[in-house]
């Protein structure tokens, strides 16, 4: 049986996903880290960025965040993001109007997600 952890990611607003996963890949201030089943304790600052959900060797979800903080443990990471849009559902019209209007470094961000939609 494959391992999991729990996966959790939350704004203000609500609880974007709670579902068990096999890795996910998350935007650190220090860099993108990983957290797989068994992860040691940590707790840590994120950036804009994407969290990439990794199940059976392939990435299944991505979340763009815009900073936050990540609580990890040995069977879970909770993510608490201050605005997050799941890629898969995200209305492309809005992304390039925030894109249009955002100051130099996001607008940079959201056309770099944007590209690869």
């Amino acid at each position: 049986m494959v391992e999991t952890t729990q996966l959790e990611l939350v704004t203000p607003a609500r609880i974007m996903t709670q579902k068990l996963v096999q890795m996910v890949v998350v935007p650190g201030v220090e860099g993108l880290f990983g957290v797989l089943p068994r992860h040691a304790p940590l707790l840590a600052g994120l950036e804009r960025g994407v969290v990439e959900v990794h199940e059976d060797g392939k990435v299944t979800d991505r979340i763009m965040i815009d900073g936050g903080v990540a609580d990890v443990s040995e069977k879970s990471v909770t993510i608490m993001a201050e605005r997050a849009i799941d890629l898969a559902t995200a209305d492309l019209a809005v992304l390039k109007e925030r894109a249009a209007t955002a100051g130099e470094a996001e607008a940079n961000f959201l056309n770099a997600v944007i590209s690869t939609l």
